[in-house]
């Protein structure tokens, strides 16, 4: 992925959120650190930090942002950066865009200075030197202006009961919500971060409830922040996945809670009871499962058990067809009971229990793994072809068991079985298993195998997989790589670089084709934008004079695409 192209690898959606960044010039800050590696500073829902490294030619290496998203690869504030750095490559570049320059941009040259600003001061410098009284007057101003801040301080301090405490931090988070929601109660995506701050807040609280060992507390407020961010997510554009991640932190907190070691056991069963009263009250419901594992996890008394037992197969008897007496939910509360039973019944019984739900894929994936740890490839063998068998009509699992086997194979030297499942694996469109089976023959067996896969793949004309170009690449099939390439236009892109400089006459041919092609195609900005990163791939190619000829004949051919246009001026 290159500064030029990136738009072609990333998410639509994300590439119009990243544009109005950068246009808004929410871009604050971008410092070259190191040769080629840059850090930018982007003001988002708060003040973000983007690093990305690039090679000379302007390929991104790597680039990482330090905001919550997680949702894709890349985020708009990446995305915001990358138009940055694009945008100061470009406004370095000769003023006269028609043609290409004859000489090369020197490296001094190939990048402008990029704006930077003054650096925040630190808060705790202001404030370190100011008296009692000044801190409290600012404080007192701030909480009288800001409801949101009066809320937070008289949380921060709070010496009411426990139960007052809970009200108080759901109403903090109800009013952070409320304020940020439009007259109908929806959070839109960019209200989304300033929405969660009071769920961030009292997430602090639970820190310092722990360091306090006040656990139960501190169980009690994590359940109050799932509560709200679950009923939040009803209503609000949670595609950053910001939301989810608060409610992902509080069951996080939940289990540092129930593995503390100064947990007593009298604040193990208050916990156990919180937990269980949350399943059992139905108030956050979409999360029993989560919550009914925590339980399990510090159900250490039979009477804890019995009562986990209980809840357990009240979600079995649930009258929701769809989900509770869906294999996967059976599947779940299975492995639930199995931790039970592994922590507190020992090896035998547990092994025994996995045997006995051997019909749920989580469990015949322990009974595998057992087996493949003990050298039982026998076992192995068994477990995995009735899966197969079992899940026929689901090709993933089908795929898991089958890899299982190979691997068994694998490790008792069964060569003929291992080559079996690779040959059937790599006309699936494998390249990986191709390398595999590979690797179990000789240089000289070899000579006479890979014509007869090579010629099956063609028959079953499965040459538009992109097994079939790996396989060509890996085995120096240039001639047969370029008709392929013919075939397929588009493809030069990505194997131009195994036809130079053998076939150089023949690529630049196939890119001006495609180049054409795409041109006709093209309407709108971003297509525009694609067509130049072409051109640029074929100048990258050695097709300097080829891309400046069809450069020229784009514009004589669309002189009515006033945004066409502007894009070529910048090739």
């Amino acid at each position: 992925m290159n500064l030029e192209d990136f738009e072609n690898y990333i998410d639509y959606k994300i590439l119009a959120r990243g544009r109005n960044y950068f246009e808004d010039g929410r871009v604050l800050r971008v410092e070259e650190i190191r040769h080629n590696v840059y850090l930018a500073k982007v003001d988002g829902t708060k003040l973000y930090s983007v690093e990305i490294e690039l090679d000379d030619e302007g390929d991104i290496l790597d680039t990482v942002c330090d905001c919550p998203y997680d949702m894709g690869e890349y985020c708009k504030h990446q995305v915001a950066v990358f138009l940055t750095l694009r945008d100061g490559r470009n406004e370095s570049s000769c003023e006269d865009e028609d043609d290409f320059a004859d000489a090369e941009p020197s490296a001094a040259s190939a990048r402008r200075p990029l704006r930077t600003i003054r650096k925040a001061p630190d808060i705790r410098e202001i404030l370190a030197p100011r008296s009692k009284d000044e801190l409290v007057e600012c404080l007192t101003d701030i909480a009288n202006e800001n409801d949101d801040i009066r809320q937070r301080i008289e949380l921060y301090f709070f010496t009411g009961s426990d139960e007052d405490e809970i009200e108080e931090s759901a109403q903090l988070i109800r009013a952070c919500i409320s304020r940020h929601s439009d007259d109908s109660g929806f959070v839109d995506y960019d209200d989304t971060y300033e929405a969660a701050t009071g769920a961030d807040f009292v997430l602090n609280k639970i820190h310092t409830a722990m360091e306090a060992k006040r656990y139960v507390q501190a169980a009690n407020l994590a359940l109050c922040v799932i509560r709200e961010m679950a009923e939040l997510l009803e209503c609000a554009d949670d595609s950053d996945g910001y939301i989810g991640t608060k409610i992902g932190e509080a069951f996080q907190l939940i289990g540092e809670i129930t593995q503390c070691e100064g947990l007593d056991s009298a604040d193990r069963e208050r916990i156990f009871s919180v937990l269980a009263e949350e399943v059992e009250s139905g108030r956050s419901a979409d999360w029993n499962f989560e919550i009914l594992e925590y339980c399990s996890d510090i159900a250490d008394t039979q009477t804890m058990r019995d009562a986990c037992e209980k809840l357990l197969q009240r979600t079995d008897d649930s009258e929701d067809e769809t989900a509770s007496h869906s294999n996967f939910m059976q599947e779940r509360a299975g492995l639930i009971r199995y931790n039970m039973v592994e922590r507190l019944d020992g090896a035998e019984k547990a092994r025994a229990f996995i045997d006995e739900n051997l019909r749920f894929p989580e469990f015949r994936t322990m009974a595998i793994k057992s087996a493949m740890m003990e050298q039982d490839y026998a076992s192995v063998e068994r477990l995995a072809l009735d899966g197969e068998k079992a899940d026929h009509d689901m090709r993933g699992l089908v795929q898991r068991w089958k890899e299982y086997r190979y691997a068994a194979y694998q490790r008792s030297g069964n060569r003929e079985k291992q080559r079996a499942i690779a040959t059937e694996f790599l006309y699936d469109g494998s390249f990986e298993y191709y390398m595999e089976l590979k690797a179990t023959y000789g240089a000289d067996e070899w000579r006479s195998v890979y014509p007869q896969i090579i010629s099956k793949l063609e028959k079953q004309k499965k040459t538009g997989f992109p097994i079939y170009a790996s396989i060509l690449i890996e085995e120096s099939e240039k001639q047969k790589l370029l008709t392929y390439v013919k075939g397929s236009p588009s493809d030069i892109e990505r194997y131009y670089a195994h036809l130079i400089p053998d076939f150089e006459e023949d690529v630049f041919d196939i890119f001006l084709q495609h180049i054409a092609q795409t041109a006709a195609q093209a309407s709108g900005r971003r297509e525009y934008q694609r067509v130049c990163a072409i051109i640029r791939k074929l100048k990258k190619a050695g097709g300097k004079e080829q891309a400046v000829r069809i450069k020229q004949e784009l514009l004589k051919k669309y002189p009515r695409k006033p945004a066409f246009r502007d894009e070529l001026s910048r090739v």
